[in-house]
């Protein structure tokens, strides 16, 4: 597949093109079911109705381009029901296969740490049962391997503490 111009990449919150909560949720849900058995594409996109237009906390990037969707990225307080003592979670990075490869995630997940710490976080946390790696390269650490609803995951963690100089 030709790459697209990312010239035209907007990233803006979800609730400001709320006509495309639908199309996130059945993206999420098809991507995720198996590791989030409680949610249905139904809840997500209520959920998702509920979340902020700002860096608070919970809220949704959406990535654009042309004014279509092609990828998204959440903050949530908790993300595995196993590890609630931690918070905030990177989630749902997804970025559609037509577009992937591109920096369009990184881009998403840059403006999530940035949300994350105008918030006041000091660590964000994800979980990923494959991407691993993507995640590392990008400044994450690796803190613990865990099995979650029946699939091996990794947790990772970032300091957003600045001074810290990632």
């Amino acid at each position: 597949m030709a790459s697209r111009s990312l010239s035209s990449l907007n990233i803006d919150y979800l609730g400001n093109h709320s006509q495309f909560i639908p199309v996130i949720a059945k993206w999420h849900q098809d991507e995720w079911h198996h590791i989030s058995p409680d949610l249905s594409t139904q809840s997500r996109i209520k959920l998702y109705r509920s979340y902020k237009n700002s860096a608070a906390i919970p809220n949704c990037l959406l990535a654009l381009i042309n004014h279509k969707p092609v990828g998204s990225a959440c903050l949530v307080a908790s993300d595995m029901d196993t590890h609630t003592h931690m918070g905030p979670w990177l989630a749902s990075v997804y970025v559609h296969e037509d577009y992937r490869c591109q920096g369009i995630a990184s881009q998403l997940i840059e403006q999530c740490l940035q949300n994350a710490q105008q918030t006041g976080a000091k660590t964000l946390y994800l979980f990923t049962p494959d991407k691993t790696m993507f995640y590392q390269k990008r400044g994450w650490r690796l803190i613990e391997s865990s099995l979650y609803h029946g699939e091996k995951v990794d947790i990772m963690s970032y300091c957003l503490n600045a001074s810290s100089g990632r």
